[in-house]
């Protein structure tokens, strides 16, 4: 889950991987679909749980189960590697979110019927299972088992805040602490907060770099500098707590460290920005938007010991793991 989730307010949405409602909570505990509630007697989901899905590819809205699209997200979202125990917290994060998009999406006439969407630059990753063969090949069926282990462990409870499912964002690889989501889409979301993901700076997509001359960086930002002081181009910076880049000034012009990502396509927007003497050099720690849960923190965790229902309540705090009763 690694271009990994999106639910963004306002203009925020089409970098990363959320819903346009985020902020839009429900009125009231009332609102929530009944149907999502329904149980069998032992307390488990059942299986008329379903969900409809925009498949973006082929422009066509399907009906789902719930487990098996939680089922073909976290298999795209997840390295099917990862500890059992992360792989538990992923699906449980993948249902949750696919929940809260079934309270806020009814109406999306983008999604054409459907509450959530294939997309993965807006909404979850999906993956058929047909791919699921091609890329795991002799592990298709220990792969295809564990997640399916996972989700069904999972699938009866939801995260919440106020009784309500939460957007149980997340991504590949924080910079070692988490991000706001006030930092990153303009709002304040209480239980999207900053917490240590310790672990991270093992990961081998914890750090990237590109490289670009001067040239390219000019046309890339439209800047009209004036003169070859390229180093001089680069101008004070602010960064959050976290290590993203609030702000840039370059060639006496403000740039955000989301637009700066999105322009030279990095891999998140916690950059450095210097000139070696001959090119402008981007120096890149983490990878997606750093909200909610880290992916490989969580592996991190679950490899020291914690259990999916521990890594949840470390990465999403103040909330609660609801079981869906009858």
């Amino acid at each position: 889950m690694k271009r990994y989730f999106i639910l963004a307010i306002a203009c925020a949405l089409a970098m990363t991987l959320i819903p346009c409602a985020m902020t839009d909570m429900p009125k009231s505990p009332d609102e929530t679909n009944e149907n999502l509630l329904e149980q069998n007697g032992d307390g488990t989901p059942k299986g008329d749980e379903t969900i409809t899905v925009f498949m973006a590819d082929d422009e066509k809205t399907v009906e789902l189960s719930m487990r098996e699209y939680v089922i073909r997200a976290v298999a795209a979202e997840m390295p099917a590697v990862y500890e059992e125990e992360a792989l538990k917290a992923q699906a449980l994060a993948s249902a949750t979110l696919a929940r809260y998009m079934a309270l806020h999406n009814k109406n999306n006439k983008e999604l054409k019927g459907a509450v959530i969407s294939t997309d993965s630059k807006k909404y979850q990753a999906y993956m058929d299972e047909s791919i699921m063969k091609e890329r795991w090949g002799e592990n298709f069926e220990v792969y295809y088992k564990k997640l399916c282990d996972a989700v069904d462990e999972t699938l009866s409870y939801t995260i919440t805040y106020g009784g309500e499912p939460i957007t149980a964002v997340f991504h590949a690889v924080s910079t070692g602490l988490t991000e706001t989501a006030e930092n990153v889409w303009g709002k304040a979301v209480p239980y999207l907060v900053s917490v240590e993901s310790e672990g991270d700076s093992l990961s081998p997509g914890y750090r990237s770099t590109l490289t670009v001359s001067p040239e390219e960086f000019k046309s890339a930002l439209g800047l009209s500098p004036g003169n070859d002081d390229h180093e001089g181009w680069l101008g004070e910076t602010q960064y959050s707590e976290a290590g993203t880049l609030q702000n840039a000034v370059i060639c006496e012009k403000s740039f955000t460290g989301a637009f700066i990502r999105e322009t030279f396509d990095l891999r998140s927007a916690a950059i450095k920005i210097s000139f070696d003497g001959e090119n402008f050099v981007f120096d890149v720690t983490g990878y997606g938007h750093g909200v909610g849960m880290s992916q490989y923190g969580a592996d991190y965790y679950a490899r020291q010991g914690l259990t999916w229902r521990e890594i949840i309540e470390h990465y999403y705090p103040g909330t609660e793991i609801s079981e869906i009763k009858s």
